[in-house]
């Protein structure tokens, strides 16, 4: 059951932690040992303490710039349960939208991995105080002016809370104040800054492991795949960990195949959190060339008992590479392949999928193991409702939201905050799909990436994307609409496949889809697609009037 706060905010939250978890273990390093809840908080406090007497204000931002790590995670709860504002930076954001980030966020301070800095070229960071994410050491003072006026726009009642910091290095904080600017990794131009408010955060953290049937405990260890400056890896696997009292592992480089089993084997998570393309990429480079390896192999894969029991002996091999302990694997971020699905659940490998955006912060519908539905996100979390709008004849519509976990909006973006909002006060998320019988969610894709088709069907891009990830010798691909044909870009990174081969994918992945959506021919591309720092496919670089 949820902490029972005196506010919904970040400190009361973190101190309600401490008081339940003192003596366990918290965060740490691989090959290093982890600190306990108490060490953790001491670290928090003085960080608060250091930013507080470096001259920051209520509702001053602080933005976060580095890998994933231990001291990141004390960072991100220090700046807000001081009563800051944190602004996380996607650390393989160009150095263009950092300087943005930076620049429009009016930030006042930046915790930064000190070798970003000597990147040079982040000419935003003139002027404001600097700590290392090493160390927390000083590295540039503080010389912007304070300006009150700017911190309040981030109030809600500026007037109501005492904008003199406590014993505890903390300004007193209401649950609508905005605890964290996030901005979204967005497919079109520079993102956009959302705005959380503590409620929205504390509300939300409980959500993902309250609703898994999973033992959360000083034993349970969640190893993170993903960049903590995204709402996924911030809210569902940081904070919703440390709810529970369990521990959190952080990798010391990027994760290489060697790198992992070694991890794995060394760590054995209970917990693990990634987006599909990893599990996608499992199943392409162990899997595929198993049952693509001769006739005999691809025909009893296409007997259901036979390819349950294949699934299933090799899906005893994949637990042991995770370490052998592991419990559950947490899914979110992306479409994930049919194909891929149905492997993992045959296999028995324990997982759950759910779905949200940055401006839900993030979770909006999640499972249960024991009550996941294949292909579905789950259902709408606690006093969320759910609604589809202008459905097709299929059922299939606009996904609208309400709840608690909703932002306020964008930051100095009132039209655009409108126009994500109805008249009645529903979050339209931009997707599109439809909820069963039972309240099941399942996502078909983005409206706007909707392709409608010569007969005026609405054709989903996404659906064949994921087909076509699903084809080992296919890395990348990208559909879209030209001269009334649909085509597929493709990257096919270090394949050498011939045109033949391609031309047998193309009948095959055909012979799968509606007549609507089938695909005319294929254009290989000879460069990755650009892409977002959450390896979303920037689309307006390829779709003409995106």
């Amino acid at each position: 059951m949820p902490f029972q706060l005196k506010r919904n905010t970040i400190k009361d939250f973190h101190n309600k932690t401490i008081e339940c978890y003192a003596d366990r273990d918290s965060l740490y390093f691989v090959d290093e040992s982890p600190i306990t809840y108490k060490e953790y908080d001491n670290k928090v406090v003085a960080l608060r303490k250091k930013l507080l007497e470096s001259g920051l204000k209520k509702g001053d931002r602080v933005a976060l710039l580095g890998q994933a790590s231990p001291n990141w995670a004390i960072s991100y709860m220090a700046v807000m349960s001081a009563g800051l504002v944190s602004v996380p930076i996607m650390e393989d954001f160009p150095i263009t939208d950092i300087n943005h980030i930076i620049q429009d966020s009016a930030a006042r301070c930046c915790l930064i991995d000190p070798a970003i800095q000597k990147r040079g070229e982040l000419d935003s960071l003139e002027n404001i105080l600097l700590l290392s994410l090493n160390d927390f050491s000083e590295m540039q003072k503080l010389s912007l002016p304070y300006n009150r006026e700017d911190a309040e726009i981030f109030l809600s009642k500026p007037d109501s809370y005492n904008m003199i910091p406590g014993e505890d290095y903390s300004f007193e904080c209401a649950s609508t104040d905005v605890a964290e600017l996030l901005y979204t990794s967005g497919t079109t131009g520079y993102s956009k800054a959302v705005l959380l408010t503590h409620n929205n955060l504390v509300t939300n953290l409980y959500e993902g492991t309250d609703l898994i049937d999973v033992c959360f405990d000083e034993n349970s260890i969640l190893m993170s795949l993903l960049p903590m400056a995204h709402a996924y890896g911030s809210t569902s696997a940081y904070l919703s960990i440390v709810y529970k009292g369990s521990r959190i592992c952080f990798l010391k480089r990027k994760p290489t195949p060697e790198y992992l089993q070694r991890v794995f084997a060394s760590i054995r998570p209970t917990i693990l959190g990634g987006v599909p393309l990893i599990f996608e990429k499992i199943y392409q480079k162990k899997i595929l060339p198993i049952i693509n390896s001769n006739k005999a192999s691809k025909f009893l894969i296409s007997i259901p008992l036979f390819r349950k029991i294949f699934y299933r002996i090799v899906g005893k091999s994949i637990l042991k590479y995770f370490g052998g302990q592991l419990k559950c694997i947490i899914i979110g971020g992306a479409n994930f392949s049919s194909t891929v699905e149905t492997f993992m659940n045959e296999a028995k490998i324990p997982y759950v999928l759910g779905y949200g955006l940055t401006e839900t912060s993030p979770l909006l519908t999640f499972s249960s193991l024991s009550e996941a539905r294949f292909g579905s996100v789950g259902k709408a979390v606690s006093d969320t409702s759910l609604r589809i709008t202008n459905k097709d004849e299929k059922g299939i519509g606009d996904i609208e939201a309400t709840g608690p976990q909703i932002m306020k909006g964008y930051y100095r973006k009132p039209e655009e905050t409108a126009a994500v909002f109805t008249d009645d006060g529903w979050f339209k998320t931009g997707d599109r799909g439809f909820v069963d019988s039972e309240g099941y969610l399942f996502i078909k894709g983005r409206s706007k990436n909707v392709i409608i088709g010569n007969s005026g069907e609405n054709i989903y891009p996404e659906v064949i994307e994921t087909l076509l990830g699903g084809y080992p010798d296919i890395e990348e691909s990208l559909v879209l609409q030209k001269d009334h044909k649909l085509q597929a870009l493709l990257y096919l990174g270090e394949s050498e496949i011939t045109e033949d081969k391609l031309e047998n994918i193309r009948i095959e992945l055909n012979k799968r889809l509606p007549s609507a959506s089938r695909i005319h021919h294929f254009i290989i591309q000879k460069e990755p697609f650009i892409k977002t720092p959450t390896r979303k496919i920037k689309r307006t670089f390829y779709v003409e009037d995106y």
